[in-house]
């Protein structure tokens, strides 16, 4: 009985040895990887070509930027080439002068607009137009 306690310890203290063994010191293993870079891993060859001088965080903000204005521009659901070319749009910015807020004209972004028929109305600060009511007619005395 002593023997096979012995032989059975032996041998669970070589299994335990030898896991420490693979496992050493100076070579811990690699983190596993963030929900960005597993996310940034699914995106197509094309996009993270245009995000690989990025990190994935910073590339996944902008394809979140990318669909945000995307959706502002009343496409919510945009075809890849849509959305290609407005990642592209993201990407590259959009220079602003400061006195007028339009355009300048070395930016390579164009002026967009949902229309004027898009319900609810884009801006809070832009009333919706008013609807066509018949006016009573004046009265005769």
């Amino acid at each position: 009985m002593k023997r096979l306690a012995f032989v059975l310890l032996i041998a669970i203290a070589q299994s335990a040895f030898g896991q420490q063994a693979q496992q050493a010191p100076g070579q811990s293993q690699p983190p596993p990887p963030s929900a960005e870079e597993l996310a940034f891993a699914q995106l197509p060859a094309d996009v993270r070509a245009m995000l690989s001088d990025r990190k994935p965080a910073e590339a996944m903000q902008a394809v979140s930027q990318t669909n945000q204005q995307l959706i502002a521009l009343g496409v919510p659901n945009p075809s890849p080439e849509q959305f290609r070319t407005t990642l592209r749009n993201v990407l590259h910015g959009s220079t602003y002068s400061s006195s007028s807020f339009a355009f300048s004209p070395d930016s390579s972004v164009g002026s967009a607009s949902a229309g004027t028929t898009t319900f609810p109305p884009l801006s809070p600060l832009v009333p919706p137009p008013q609807p066509l009511l018949p006016q009573p007619l004046p009265q005769q005395r």
